[in-house]
């Protein structure tokens, strides 16, 4: 049978129509073949399942009992949903071949497939129209599949293959708004059970995400993903994309920003990107931090690393000199079991078994916490030291010993070049070696040598032959001269005998210890000297 001159048939709701029209019959004089030419258009008004086709031609094929078995709209093809919850509709294909499934006497959707650059919109649900959060979907491929359910009204699965797309924009284009474009050579997708509501996209085969913000905020750049496979995950109620999870070989970037690990996972709800697998590294052009795993909270800057923690700041320059080591020029070396990084207050705690160090000196403790924008740096519990050297002359000769100190806490400063020990300080130089509850230690600004230390409460300093006790000592590299006060200062001498005065100043050289007084010759002060006489 032939019809032409602009065909229309209807049944019920249902409308078909073209230029042109011919169908063919089985030998029960059924409908086996119809084809549609020109202009071909099909809509079905079944409720739920309400849909319209059109492209330049059209066939459909039906079974013995007048059930709709498969279609095919060729050239210019495409198509849309009319009643769904989220709105598909589907443009730019070749060629569209839809498959359908008989129940009872119905043909339901079944199956549909795209040849040619095909695109695939999914709209916002249409529930959650005023949702800042919700967000429509664009998938495209050179051929795209697509799945439905027993019923024929909901989506169950979606294939896209060939440089697939899938392009996540939201409907509100607010600061806190991100526009998200997931690319691989294919793109496999799983909806929730109704509403063509998206739950998962896996894309495979080498897979990169970009997430670029709707407005421009400071410091918030354009953030890339990529890896072998990458899942994005869905929220049900609007659509826009919670979580990315990358595997194999997975990169990360934003600004100056980058990490990679075997998997990271991206969370949109908290902004977190999480490094997990592999030897988990992050690194901008200051430092370098590797950790078993590592999180990054983009929002607030802040990072944090748990297990192995290791950092590599490129110089001393790069630490703004909040370390104490003196090589400018030289990388300076944190580890520890945990750390925190705050990026914006130029931050970062090492906690558990902490250690800094560059070349030979270190600071070692149970916290390390640097102040990169202050310059300074604490450190507190069981706290080991060897950051400066003491110069030494000895037999006319001069040279220079590391000074090793330990003591509950220790803070320096870059400001002023001062390390402060606090609490059981004991400072050893060589043989000399003292002990005190508070010490300040002075370095000279040119080098890692001391120019002088002040130390307090409890003063005891022993050299070989020697002790000396009192309540405050400053001792001075130069010249090697300490001056000891106390109530009283006392100094043994295991060949020359004892002194005692409020104040005492000793010549480290050649042993001298002269007392006097601060407060002048009428001071009520009182010097006493016990001499040891050698036998002839």
């Amino acid at each position: 049978m032939s019809f032409s001159g602009g065909v229309t048939v209807e049944q019920d709701r249902d409308l078909m129509s073209g230029e042109n029209l011919y169908a063919t019959l089985n030998e029960q004089k059924r409908l086996q073949k119809l084809e549609i030419r020109t202009n071909s258009y099909l809509r079905t008004m079944e409720p739920g399942r309400s849909a319209e086709v059109h492209s330049v031609d059209m066939d459909f094929f039906l079974d013995k009992d007048q059930r709709l078995e498969r279609g095919v709209a060729m050239r210019e093809a495409g198509g849309k949903s009319l009643d769904a919850d989220s709105d598909l509709q589907l443009t730019g294909a070749n060629l569209i071949e839809v498959l359908f499934q008989a129940q009872g006497d119905r043909s339901l959707l079944k199956q549909l497939r795209t040849e040619g650059r095909s695109v695939i919109n999914l709209s916002a649900p249409k529930s959650r129209a005023n949702d800042p959060r919700s967000a429509n979907k664009r998938l495209t491929a050179d051929a795209v599949k697509l799945m439905w359910r027993m019923t024929g009204r909901d989506l169950d699965k979606a294939e896209a293959v060939g440089n697939a797309e899938l392009f996540v924009d939201p409907v509100v284009k607010n600061t806190a708004a991100d526009q998200k474009t997931l690319t691989a050579p294919r793109i496999d997708c799983d909806f929730f059970e109704i509403g063509n509501l998206a739950r998962t996209f896996i894309a495979s085969g080498g897979s990169k995400a970009v997430i670029v913000p709707v407005q421009k905020v400071e410091d918030r750049g354009i953030r890339t993903l990529t890896s072998q496979k990458m899942t994005a995950v869905f929220v049900k109620e609007t659509q826009d994309i919670d979580r990315m999870d990358a595997q194999g070989e997975a990169k990360f970037n934003e600004n100056d920003r980058n990490g990679v690990a075997s998997n990271i996972s991206y969370t949109a709800a908290d902004n977190t990107v999480r490094f997990r697998g592999g030897e988990p590294t992050v690194w901008d052009s200051r430092a370098r931090t590797k950790g078993v795993e590592l999180d990054s909270d983009l929002t607030n800057r802040v990072s944090f690393s748990r297990g192995k923690t290791a950092t590599t700041y490129y110089s001393q320059e790069q630490t703004n000199g909040a370390t104490p080591f003196s090589k400018v020029k030289s990388p300076v070396y944190v580890v520890s079991d945990r750390g925190e990084f705050h990026s914006e207050s130029g931050i970062a705690i090492y906690t558990g078994n902490a250690r800094a160090w560059q070349d030979d000196n270190f600071v070692r403790g149970d916290r390390l916490t640097i102040y990169v924008n202050e310059k300074k740096m604490d450190a507190g519990g069981h706290v080991q030291s060897q950051v400066y050297n003491a110069r030494r002359r000895v037999d006319g000769a001069s040279s220079t010993v590391p000074v090793f100190a330990t003591a509950d806490s220790m803070s320096y400063s870059d400001v002023n070049r001062t390390l402060h020990y606090e609490s059981n300080v004991d400072i050893r130089q060589g043989t000399d070696r003292l002990t005190s509850g508070v010490a300040d230690v002075y370095l000279s600004r040119d080098s890692s040598e001391v120019e002088k230390t002040i130390a307090q409460r409890g003063v005891v300093l022993t050299q070989p032959g020697r002790k000396g006790t009192g309540d405050w000592i400053q001792y001075t590299s130069a010249d090697e001269v300490a001056v000891l006060k106390g109530n009283p200062a006392r100094v043994e001498d295991a060949e020359k005998g004892s002194t005692e005065g409020g104040r005492l100043t000793v010549y480290m050289r050649d042993g001298r210890v002269i007392a006097d007084d601060v407060r002048g010759p009428q001071s009520p002060g009182r010097v006493r000297s016990t001499h040891k006489v050698k036998k002839q």
